[in-house]
């Protein structure tokens, strides 16, 4: 998908960090945007940003994408304004830092809900539609401990392999339709993301912007997977996570590319 203006792109989580970033990067190119939360306060204060920035339309609903009647219930409210998705991002997530015997069950079961379950539900219930019309992009926002777990983050490193899972998984069964499937992990991030609410800057922090922008060029071009590190850090990074350079530098060696073409 090479044309993001038009286009009805459904984002989950959109009331903050990464999901709110993203829903205005794709309003400033013109894309039609149905946008889900929990937050419905936070959530119709971003629907009027994206108005203001040039999204001819946004459909909001509050929902909680890990639980399947309030997923397909967003993705079917999308649908009878959009009647097609060309993109679905499944953004929503919830995270918890801290020793494993610490954590509550309460949160260790919201925190698979949502990322997990929230994910697959939310497919599931465009891909008969994208199937129909042999198109669309689906984006799945994993984290880089999606492939390289890391302590302290047990449960959430485990939900974001299963959404890692997930997605290479479908792409197989996705082969031979128009229908494609990329997952994004963003390193650290400058959100409140995390329970304790701090954000976390520092040299491998990227901005919600940038993972942003990430992903919109991921909807007009797909790729299988897009690991998302500042340059500045990228050389850093690579021993730690142990992939081609190619696949672990990714986006930062295109974006560093692209800069000294300008010039």
């Amino acid at each position: 998908m090479a044309r993001v203006k038009g286009a009805a792109v459904l984002v989950t989580g959109a009331s903050s960090g990464i999901g709110e970033a993203t829903a205005l990067a794709f309003a400033r190119r013109g894309a039609r945007l149905a946008l889900c939360a929990r937050r419905l306060d936070r959530l119709h204060d971003v629907a009027e940003r994206c108005r203001a920035l040039g999204a001819p339309e946004v459909v909001v609903r509050r929902a909680d994408v890990g639980r399947s009647a309030d997923a397909r219930g967003f993705v079917a409210t999308a649908l009878q304004s959009f009647e097609q998705l060309d993109v679905v991002v499944n953004n929503a997530g919830h995270g918890w830092r801290g020793r494993l015997q610490d954590m509550a069950d309460g949160d260790a079961q919201e925190m698979l809900a949502t990322n997990f379950l929230g994910t697959l539900y939310t497919t599931q219930a465009a891909l008969p539609g994208m199937l129909a019309a042999n198109a669309g992009v689906i984006i799945n926002i994993s984290s880089v401990v999606g492939f390289r777990a890391a302590p302290y983050s047990a449960v959430y490193s485990a939900s974001k392999h299963a959404v890692t899972g997930f997605a290479h998984a479908l792409r197989g069964e996705l082969s031979g339709t128009g229908v494609k499937i990329s997952v994004v992990y963003p390193g650290t991030t400058d959100t409140d993301f995390f329970k304790d609410g701090r954000p976390r800057r520092g040299l491998l922090a990227s901005s919600a912007e940038r993972v942003a922008e990430v992903i919109v060029r991921t909807a007009r071009r797909p790729r299988r997977d897009v690991i998302v590190f500042p340059y500045r850090a990228a050389h850093l990074v690579e021993p730690l996570f142990g992939g081609p350079l190619d696949h672990v530098l990714g986006e930062a060696r295109r974006s560093r590319d692209a800069r000294l073409r300008r010039g």
